[in-house]
């Protein structure tokens, strides 16, 4: 897979992160996490700015996993 990171730069990356303990690694996990989902929430927001409390859930059920889940839970169409 092409990468616009150099190999020098890969290779700084990889050792910060091997010096990482694993609290440290689930940490940034967890960040990376909520960061995703301050973003999907964002977008749906956006994309449906009416939409509160039952509505906004099953939008945010329906883009994280799908509309076929989504429907099934809130008894809806997909």
């Amino acid at each position: 897979m092409p990468s616009d990171t150099s190999p020098a730069a890969q290779i700084v990356y990889e050792r910060a992160i091997a010096r990482l303990t694993p609290d440290e690694r689930v940490a940034i996990v967890m960040e990376m996490i909520a960061v995703t989902d301050d973003l999907l929430r964002a977008g749906i927001q956006l994309r449906h700015p009416g939409a509160r409390g039952e509505e906004f859930e099953y939008q945010l059920l329906r883009a994280k996993y799908g509309p076929e889940l989504a429907g099934r839970v809130y008894g809806r169409p997909w």
